[in-house]
């Protein structure tokens, strides 16, 4: 029991870390702990539903004679995935939207919402693997890749508060990015447990293709960060101050 204790505690320690990270991100208005919960959750339950839209396909695709490849395993992840937690972040913004207002909020919320689906996942990696006192060091780098890729994939929702023709390009461009950067991360891992089941042993190239993909994405996560900031930071400055009075 002191073991299960310690495992997942080590996780919620993690998860919290990370989560204080995005909220460091967020200058401006802060948002609600409670809405970012909302998105953790969701992010979980959407985490879990693709996980059984996948699950079904695979079994669709087994009845009619046919053997799914490990891209098209990385592809049904990357998109089923990804879009739930878009769904997630589109929610949000319907829902709350006096407090979806900046355009950084679409990466926020869309990182908890990753965050979550993480979670969910490292829960049921550990329960199938069988847990121990030590968190596997896959879960931290878990948690912080969904994370990553659920605030880019959310980035562009962000732009709607702007009411510019450009955040179409905006939601397209990031959904996608997210969804091809979870797809080519998911090869990546693929092929490394197949070549490690096949030598017991991974390949440099393997870990070098998993590191330059997370760096990268990790880059232009924190790229898209310095544009919602300014863009929202540019926003705040052009709206009407409400204590203002009219000249008389």
């Amino acid at each position: 029991m002191l073991s299960l204790v310690m495992l997942y505690a080590t996780l919620a320690l993690c998860s919290v870390f990370l989560g204080w990270l995005v909220v460091r991100y967020d200058l401006h208005q802060r948002e609600p702990l409670g809405l970012m919960a909302l998105a953790l959750a969701l992010g979980a339950l959407g985490m879990y539903l693709a996980g059984c839209a996948q699950l079904w396909v695979i079994a669709w695709m087994h009845g009619r004679g046919q053997i799914v490849s490990n891209g098209e395993l990385a592809a049904m992840a990357g998109a089923s995935e990804e879009l739930a937690k878009f769904a997630v972040v589109v929610a949000i913004a319907l829902g709350a939207r006096r407090r979806f207002n900046e355009p950084i909020d679409g990466l926020v919320y869309g990182a908890f919402a990753g965050l979550g689906a993480a979670i969910e996942e490292s829960l049921a990696v550990l329960t199938m693997d069988g847990a121990t006192g030590f968190l596997p060091a896959a879960e931290p780098v878990r948690l912080a890749g969904h994370l990553v890729m659920g605030g880019i994939g959310g980035f562009g929702v962000g732009f709607i508060v702007l009411r510019s023709r450009l955040a179409p390009v905006w939601i397209t461009l990031s959904l996608l990015g997210a969804m091809l950067l979870h797809t080519l991360w998911d090869v990546v891992a693929f092929a490394a447990f197949d070549a490690h089941r096949a030598s017991g042993a991974m390949k440099p190239a393997h870990s070098a293709a998993a590191i330059g993909l997370m760096l990268g994405g990790m880059a232009v996560f924190r790229a898209m960060v310095g544009v919602g900031v300014r863009a929202t930071g540019v926003m705040l400055a052009r709206a009407p101050c409400p204590d203002a009075r009219p000249e008389e």
